[in-house]
């Protein structure tokens, strides 16, 4: 290679290992690309790795130690992270920079308005693990409906929990109203699963067009109708200051007290106190919950151990295709660069 090659490096880290960004890589290589990897923090497991990026998600990216990827920009035009902090120290310090690639849908560990700044375009990966959480959603969603959690702990256990009595059996999902709060692109993808069971959809997002949510089948309502209307409510939204705390105790005195709510977005979105005040007082009936305030659940924690609510531990996200698709669609956006075009997904 000569010194004026255009080069990518790949920074990877403990939950997305560069060796998997480099899998998607070849079409860039076929374009006179070097390609080059490293890997951020990658003396800590996943697990720890995760409490350090989801603290970043609050801090930005500014307070880490990005040295090492530092020592690695000489030269380098596209620089391609999934978790690892791209700080404006960073962005300035990376004299050749053209383009960061965040390989998640969101942003938090890059200072995009430093990029922006400094001319450096920023992509990301919308909708990465979409189908991941949407395949989730219902998976959980049928199973909580089903109480297959439940079955498996009493059969296990040694008994034969039958029912008999009409009036305590499911409903067919057929005959069920689904609230789907959020129609970005999990919401999207869980509508249309939805329509697979034949029952009605409710869709509440006031940034999507009702035309948007008629083409799938569902019918676009407010959010007070949808939880009034649904049997089951479940929530994609992005948490932020708007939607912190979307569903409160107001929001559960609208439920039908024989509907249950199904969360894989964020713990932030659901008051949990008001959540366990309305299990107690019969407001609602259930919960089947993927991510929580605090992660992991404290010991003590008063959604522990009930049997109308069933819980796991923020994985709806969490599949090899997911962590794949992530790097995919930023090499899909550095394409569209090198070809004079602007990706979809660029952040403007």
């Amino acid at each position: 290679m000569t010194d004026d090659t255009p080069t990518c490096l790949l920074c990877g880290d403990p939950q997305q290992p560069s060796e998997y960004m480099y899998e998607n890589a070849a079409a860039l290589e076929e374009r006179g690309i070097e390609v080059r990897t490293m890997d951020w923090r990658a003396d800590v497991s996943a697990a720890e790795f995760r409490e350090v990026t989801m603290e970043m998600e609050e801090r930005g990216p500014a307070d880490y130690d990005d040295s090492s990827i530092r020592a690695n920009l000489n030269g380098v035009n596209y620089l391609v992270v999934h978790k690892a902090p791209v700080s404006a120290g960073l962005v300035e310090a990376a004299e050749d920079l053209e383009v960061v690639g965040a390989a998640r849908g969101g942003t938090e560990n890059v200072d995009v308005e430093a990029a922006r700044e400094d001319g450096v375009r920023v992509l990301h990966a919308p909708g990465r693990n979409a189908n991941a959480v949407a395949d989730y959603t219902l998976a959980t969603m049928l199973a909580h409906h089903r109480r297959v959690p439940f079955f498996d702990r009493t059969t296990t256990a040694g008994d034969w929990e039958l029912e008999f009595d009409p009036d305590r059996l499911p409903r067919d999902l057929v005959n069920l109203t689904a609230g789907v709060v959020g129609f970005g692109n999990v919401g999207r993808k869980v509508a249309r699963r939805l329509a697979g069971f034949e029952g009605d959809v409710l869709v509440h997002d006031p940034y999507v067009e009702d035309d948007v949510v008629r083409e799938t089948g569902a019918t676009p309502v407010s959010l007070e109708d949808l939880l009034e209307g649904s049997d089951i409510v479940t929530l994609h939204v992005r948490l932020s200051e708007e939607t912190r705390d979307l569903l409160g105790a107001e929001a559960f005195e609208r439920t039908k007290e024989s509907a249950f709510l199904v969360n894989t977005a964020r713990g932030g979105l659901v008051d949990e106190d008001a959540l366990v005040e309305a299990l107690d007082a019969g407001e609602i009936a259930g919960a089947a919950l993927d991510v929580f305030e605090d992660e992991p659940l404290p010991e003590d924690h008063p959604l522990l151990g009930r049997d109308d609510v069933t819980l796991s531990p923020h994985t709806a996200g969490s599949t090899r295709d997911a962590v794949l698709n992530g790097s995919a669609i930023v090499v899909e956006g550095l394409l569209a660069i090198l070809d004079g075009e602007t990706p979809g997904n660029e952040l403007t």
